[in-house]
């Protein structure tokens, strides 16, 4: 594990950085100007009602920076304590599968806490169950073999 050590001028570069990461992620979340307008104007990419075309509220940007930096946060705390962890069980397919195990489950309650409808969530012999099998067997777990 890495130590920061405050004399030195790795030391205090190291606390300037994240000091100007936290800044900037902050003044993202407290910016009051105009909410940006997408780029790619397909229609595939509209929302498709109105109440969705609204400019989200100041509270949501708040909620939403503070939920992104409690996520990179317990990431990195999940990358420090998966080293302790494979110094004392390194079975490395193991740890990933557990991890992968829990994500899913994690993503389960997520999912029918923010969609109570089932139906919706059905998959059709089409694009959507290409996307998914392509976003599972790639990104996920090439991401979390490569990581542990």
């Amino acid at each position: 594990m890495e130590v920061v050590k405050f004399r030195s001028s790795s030391g205090i570069a190291k606390v300037i950085g994240v000091a100007l990461c936290l800044a900037g992620a902050l003044t993202i979340a407290f910016y009051t100007g105009p909410s940006f307008s997408p780029i790619n104007h397909y229609r595939a990419f509209r929302a498709g009602t109105a109440h969705a075309s609204k400019a989200p509220s100041h509270g949501t940007w708040v909620v939403g920076t503070f939920l992104m930096v409690l996520s990179n946060v317990t990431w990195s705390l999940w990358m420090v304590w998966q080293a302790v962890l494979l110094k004392e069980y390194p079975n490395k397919m193991l740890i990933t599968t557990v991890q992968c195990v829990l994500s899913m489950v994690q993503s389960f309650v997520v999912a029918a806490v923010a969609e109570r409808d089932f139906t919706k969530s059905k998959l059709h012999f089409d694009i959507s169950l290409l996307a998914v099998s392509y976003t599972v067997m790639m990104i996920y777990s090439l991401d979390y073999i490569l990581s542990s």
